[in-house]
């Protein structure tokens, strides 16, 4: 039997009236023998976390849709086809005889490190380098020492770990600081997008556009890519509730479990 990956499909046909697993060739796996209870998953070499997130699945498709739902009836062999496919590690899709039945999704499962990456009040800045637009690629740094002159007595300045008002301070200056100490923080991978304050949105995107930036396609800022949707500021394909870079590794943290042999599992 090949290790289960992520990225591959695989086939089975489930007998509901013996409630067992085979493979379509006859062949031992020890998948089958495992779901079948023939095998202990610390007693083989190939089974990993993939196939105990399979084995639990298939339970739940066979209790939920088969008993509540009377999926496993009308063929007259009691014989179904069974098709998953582990499309990448937080998601999976069952399939019986050639229909879609059920998806899986992992909840995003964070350490406690990886939330104080993004929910700590005013880390320091991580973007130490600043650097001026570039209409190559749309981009600009926001970094710790920028001043931003607001031409009526007062001036931005991006502190160690906040901005904050230099000079004359009025409502729209701390508005527009507030909003702006957020943006580099969410831009730097260290803040969600939903705390960039959407009533203060507008007052970002126009001072993004003095500094020469195109709101109006995608932009980079520290490195993360934005886009305006639905009047805010957002991460680039992402809709995940963290950071992309927090999120990635917490994927690779996971894909690293569902590859551990369970005869390796403690």
């Amino acid at each position: 039997m090949s290790i289960s990956k992520i990225g591959e499909g695989y086939t089975y046909i489930y007998n509901a009236q013996t409630g067992k697993l085979r493979t379509k060739d006859g062949e031992q796996d020890d998948f089958v023998d495992y779901f079948n209870g023939d095998l202990k998953g610390e007693d083989s070499d190939t089974l990993n976390g993939i196939d105990r997130a399979r084995k639990a699945d298939f339970d739940r498709l066979i209790n939920i849709f088969g008993v509540h739902y009377n999926l496993f009836t009308g063929s007259e062999t009691g014989e179904y086809e069974i098709t998953t496919e582990q499309v990448d590690a937080m998601t999976a899709e069952y399939s019986v005889d050639g229909k879609k039945i059920m998806t899986r999704y992992v909840g995003e499962a964070y350490s406690p490190d990886e939330i104080k990456q993004f929910l700590t009040n005013s880390p320091p800045f991580k973007t130490r380098t600043s650097k001026g637009y570039d209409p190559a690629d749309n981009s600009i740094n926001l970094a710790v020492g920028d001043r931003f002159d607001l031409g009526n007595g007062s001036c931005l300045v991006v502190g160690d770990n906040r901005v904050y008002v230099e000079g004359e301070e009025n409502d729209a200056a701390n508005r527009l600081m507030w909003a702006l100490n957020n943006l580099i923080h969410f831009a730097d991978q260290q803040m969600v997008a939903s705390w960039i304050d959407k009533e203060s949105t507008p007052m970002l995107l126009d001072l993004l556009k003095e500094l020469g930036v195109d709101t109006d396609r995608e932009f980079i800022i520290n490195g993360t890519k934005c886009e305006v949707r639905d009047g805010r500021i957002r991460e680039v394909e992402n809709s995940h509730f963290a950071p992309s870079s927090v999120y990635n590794a917490m994927v690779k943290r996971y894909e690293e479990w569902l590859y551990t042999p369970l005869s390796e599992r403690k």
